[in-house]
């Protein structure tokens, strides 16, 4: 394993075993490698990985609500998911949702969707949309920082 891949895997790791909120952001401009570290850290510890845009059953489902969706309906389905998996559950491609919403949307799910209190294995939602500083303002306070920032390529 690279030493990227441990860092972020460790780190993702502890900042979902919090007692409290389990939530987690892994973040990096495009083409950073978020998707190829997910899938690697998915693969490496046994967490559930899901393409939000590309499997069946997540996306697909808002065609025909997609204008009215809303932040606190997204937090919903996540929770739902939570439940249904049984482990730790990594989402990426979210932003195919969050880039519909304006600024004050996105930032309201953040702080939302970061509070979740019952989620017993954990989340951690990829994103290009967000960075360290932005999130540090969203997330709840935590000796460990919610949120692993790829700023290179990850491949």
């Amino acid at each position: 394993m690279s030493d990227i891949l441990d860092r972020a895997g460790s780190h993702l790791l502890a900042c979902c075993n919090q007692p409290r909120y389990r939530t987690a952001w892994l973040v990096g401009p495009p083409l950073s490698g978020k998707t190829t570290l997910a899938r690697r850290i998915c693969s490496v510890y046994g967490w559930h990985y899901v393409n939000y845009v590309l499997e069946p059953g997540y996306f697909d489902v808002l065609q025909d609500r997609i204008e009215s969706y809303q932040p606190g309906d997204l937090e919903h389905d996540i929770r739902t998911w939570c439940t249904e998996h049984n482990r730790m559950l990594v989402i990426d491609e979210i932003d195919a949702v969050l880039a519909t919403w304006p600024i004050d949307q996105r930032q309201l799910f953040v702080w939302k969707v970061s509070r979740i209190p019952d989620i017993s294995h954990g989340l951690i939602l990829v994103s290009n949309l967000f960075d360290g500083d932005t999130l540090a303002s969203l997330l709840p306070e935590s000796d460990i920082p919610a949120y692993f920032h790829l700023a290179g390529e990850f491949r």
